[in-house]
């Protein structure tokens, strides 16, 4: 009887090794830096190109306090996810950890969820890319993009994983780099360095910081959440990185930090240069925010990077929803 306790835990050491143990056999060969733009990758998307309009019009200026909320909701539990994933990497991620610590029907419940949520994403991403071609060709029916970027990420995802890391972070960095610009040229458009003064007027006019009350902030919270999902990617490769136990927390950590400066201080700038009222959602707020300042060689750039970005989160977040199916089938 006094051997009992000390038993289980070794069963469940020894079930755990086994579960882990059963997603083997993958790549490891992505690189850190390699993480950190998959996650970077997925979660800079249509949620901070076109889906954040939705959230300015929601809570106005008073919209950057929505995404500071919801970076702090993200911020936790990415780091809760790191530690998980130095722990136990493998492609599963936070599935095989219910499988794991809670349930095998939760493990398979959460994995194929959130693989049909990925779906949707996907399609999204797919979806925005087509509305950000209608700049350039207004005429050419939408379903001829999807069908065409359908394609492409697809293609993607068939080669070497290796090459896809590649792929998918000069894609990345090409997004990373323009917004890192555009905090530079808003910045200096804001206070006038190099072009006319816009000021800060546009934080108080129009009703207001908080023209629709702090419920209005709320509203804007969930779709702040919405704008950091994909984070979650850089978990499920620790099943093909070199490295795992180090670079993946790193890769986490880093790609939290980046995501929650890009949309906050992205944010800021724009409900600076555009009165909030004047953007449209059917448009990406930060296209019309060099449209406004008469920058038109500007916006067509944007809207370049503003599609590579809605490719780049598509490619990730197919990568994601493939590595669930594989933790799935095993």
């Amino acid at each position: 009887m006094s051997e009992a306790p000390s038993e289980v835990p070794a069963v469940r050491n020894s079930r755990a090794a086994t579960i882990v143990a059963r997603e083997s056999g993958l790549e490891r060969t992505l690189k850190p830096a390699q993480l950190a733009m998959l996650g970077l990758g997925s979660a800079i998307g249509t949620g901070l190109f076109l889906g954040s309009a939705i959230a300015v019009k929601l809570a106005g200026p008073a919209v950057i306090l929505s995404f500071v909320a919801g970076g702090s909701i993200a911020l936790p539990m990415m780091w809760a996810l790191a530690e998980m994933a130095a722990a136990h990497p493998t492609a599963g991620s936070f599935g095989l950890y219910a499988e794991m610590y809670l349930h095998p029907w939760a493990g398979f419940a959460i994995r194929l969820t959130y693989w049909l949520c990925m779906m949707v994403v996907v399609g999204s991403e797919v979806v925005a890319a087509a509305i950000y071609c209608k700049l350039w060709s207004a005429k050419t029916p939408a379903w001829i993009w999807i069908a065409l970027f359908s394609i492409l990420i697809l293609y993607v995802n068939t080669i070497p994983i290796g090459n896809l890391g590649t792929f998918e972070y000069w894609l990345s960095l090409v997004k990373v780099v323009t917004i890192l610009a555009f905090l530079v040229l808003g910045s200096a458009l804001l206070l006038g360095l190099g072009f006319p003064k816009i000021g800060f007027a546009n934080y108080t006019s129009f009703g207001g910081f908080v023209p629709h009350g702090w419920s209005g902030v709320g509203f804007g919270v969930i779709l702040g959440l919405f704008s950091f999902f994909g984070i979650e990617v850089v978990g499920s490769t620790a099943g093909e990185a070199a490295n795992p136990r180090e670079a993946v927390p790193k890769a986490l950590r880093s790609t939290v930090a980046a995501l929650i400066l890009f949309y906050v201080a992205g944010l800021a700038l724009v409900v600076g240069i555009v009165p909030w009222k004047q953007i449209d959602m059917g448009a990406s707020p930060f296209v019309r925010a060099f449209q406004t300042v008469g920058i038109p060689a500007a916006s067509h750039i944007m809207n370049f990077v503003v599609l590579t970005a809605a490719l780049s989160s598509a490619v990730a977040n197919l990568y994601f929803a493939a590595r669930l199916a594989f933790s799935l089938a095993r």
